[in-house]
């Protein structure tokens, strides 16, 4: 008789701050505040164009390939709402959901956005928003890899 191993596929929503202990629980709540940050002090740095952009009509307002006169919505645009504020405020809410249920995130995420963050030091600097970057990937890696060694820790599949 062949036996199959049970496999618990239902998680359990931490209520303690013990999810705290997971450097990867850090690392979502950095993505989370990256991505906030970004996204705010972005869009109020280029506010005098989005208040115009209202003015003239929101919808339709940025092209891929703008005219001189469209420019400056269209860098407004990449430089806010389009760029990786939002994205990165997502990716650190998922992360942040993760962890408080008791599930693993992967360490090739970390891993992923930590090769990021470095091909985007190599072709522009190392700058702050980088250096979060590949913060955020490392600690998102070595929470995967902490909760992979952790005793009694099985995977949920």
């Amino acid at each position: 008789m062949v036996h199959m191993p049970i496999i618990n596929t239902q998680s359990e929503t931490t209520t303690s701050r013990a999810w705290l202990r997971n450097p990867a629980a850090w690392g979502g709540l950095l993505a989370i505040c990256g991505g906030v940050f970004h996204t705010v002090v972005a869009t109020l740095m280029r506010q005098d164009v989005w208040a115009q952009m209202v003015d003239d009509g929101f919808f339709n307002t940025v092209s891929l390939e703008p005219s001189a006169d469209q420019l400056a919505a269209a860098e407004a645009f990449w430089f806010t709402v389009g760029s990786f504020g939002v994205p990165l405020l997502l990716l650190g809410s998922l992360v942040t959901w993760l962890n408080r249920r008791g599930e693993r995130v992967p360490a090739w995420l970390g891993g992923g956005l930590a090769a990021w963050a470095v091909l985007i030091g190599m072709v522009s600097g190392f700058d702050g928003g980088t250096l979060v970057l590949l913060t955020i990937g490392a600690l998102l890696a070595a929470g995967a890899w902490t909760q992979r060694r952790a005793p009694g820790l099985q995977p949920r599949y």
